[in-house]
């Protein structure tokens, strides 16, 4: 079954090289080459005011800009140009801002939620204020209305299931695909500052300052890794830069054995990922990451070995699979896993040879296309609730 397809986002594409927008433009790739018809609306926020709508094109794929005062009837132009079956809404951002004209115009809706809108908006506010509250409500409307639901973790599906009342017959979950195919290809080799051939590397690749992603827990653990391998230099990969000088001081005197790269292409980070002789993911245990990050599909297809903290689906993809070493969520915990990993060679090379295999099933999007695929099929053939 052929099928046209909008994909509406609330970011850029293409934009930042992060893991919420490098996903959709994945999957739109991989729709391409199976023949899909796919256009890309992205619903902007700001200005407020004007009502052009602006149309580029990304690697063949038309790209409509709407302000907000053409999110309804803007949207209705691009479906009578392009006559889209359904409507491919990326997180909540994209699901809610196209959520008014899904409704007026019952065009099926497949809600891929990136993770819990809860940890999100409005972050930095005690009790949250009415931007949460709106947002929220707005979002429990879109998963009220959508035909089928997509998470990035099951921890999610059980949120949507048992707080939003999504029928469990309508999640379904397909983790964060990336093009495997990058990591066989030969790319040149990336010169990293102050490291030389004979450096251990334990490398971090994503945002730097991100709450979730608990890279100060890997930054407490440098002296106690350091003391023990003097030869090892930590490489961070990702933004923003100006957070390694605090970083630095925050672990002096080894702060020279700290190195931070950012603004990186999909392709440079490729050939960083080559020199790790660990990848570490300290991300914390707390709601925000029930969803797997697209970060672990990385660490896996880079074949190295991972160090990761043990929580929600990682115990599945890591744990049982034998594909990465779990360590509880605290500096102590990360440090004596790296050196487990940095003393026996033998253990982390077992554990590396394992992740291609788990990438392959998990996260190549060549295979993760076709879930995709059913469950369009689903949203067209059963419609909205």
């Amino acid at each position: 079954m052929a099928f046209s397809v909008l994909m509406t986002t609330s970011f850029p594409i293409p934009g930042e090289y992060d893991g919420t927008a490098m996903l959709p433009i994945k999957i739109v790739r991989e729709l391409k080459k199976n023949g899909v018809n796919v256009v890309l609306a992205h619903l902007k926020a700001k200005p407020t005011a004007g009502l052009r709508i602006r149309q580029n094109d990304f690697e063949g794929v038309p790209v409509y800009t709407l302000p907000p005062a053409r999110w309804i009837g803007g949207l209705k132009s691009i479906w009578k140009r392009h006559r889209f079956d359904l409507v491919h809404a990326q997180h909540y951002g994209g699901a809610t801002r196209c959520l008014p004209a899904c409704l007026l115009h019952d065009w099926p809706l497949v809600y891929e939620i990136h993770s819990l809108l809860g940890d999100e908006v409005e972050r930095d506010r005690l009790g949250r204020g009415l931007k949460f509250r709106t947002t929220q409500w707005v979002e429990q409307a879109a998963c009220n209305h959508a035909a089928q639901v997509i998470v990035l973790g099951e921890p999610v599906g059980r949120v949507c299931r048992e707080e939003k009342g999504v029928p469990a017959d309508r999640i379904h979950t397909i983790y964060p695909g990336i093009d495997l195919g990058e990591y066989e290809q030969d790319v040149p080799p990336f010169e990293i500052p102050g490291l030389a051939p004979h450096h251990k590397v334990i490398m971090y690749i994503g945002s730097i300052v991100h709450p979730n992603q608990g890279v100060p827990l890997l930054i407490d653990a440098l002296p106690t890794i350091f003391a023990r391998h003097p030869d090892a230099r930590c490489v961070l990969v990702g933004g923003p830069s100006a957070a390694a000088l605090e970083y630095q001081s925050r672990i002096a005197p080894f702060g020279d054995r700290l190195i931070t790269i950012a603004g990186t292409t999909p392709q440079q980070v490729v050939a960083l990922s080559r020199r790790a002789d660990v990848l570490v993911h300290p991300r914390l245990a707390c709601r925000e990451n029930y969803s797997v990050q697209s970060k672990i599909a990385v660490y896996l297809a880079a074949g190295r070995p991972i160090v990761a903290t043990n929580f929600a689906d990682y115990q599945m993809l890591l744990g049982e699979n034998q594909a990465g070493l779990l360590v509880d969520v605290s500096p102590e915990a990360i440090a004596k896993g790296v050196i487990d990993l940095l003393d026996h060679p033998a253990k982390a090379a077992s554990l590396a040879a394992n992740t291609k295999r788990v990438a392959e099933e998990h996260f190549a999007m060549s295979r993760n296309i076709s879930r995709y695929m059913d469950v369009y099929k689903l949203a067209v053939s059963r419609g909205n609730r």
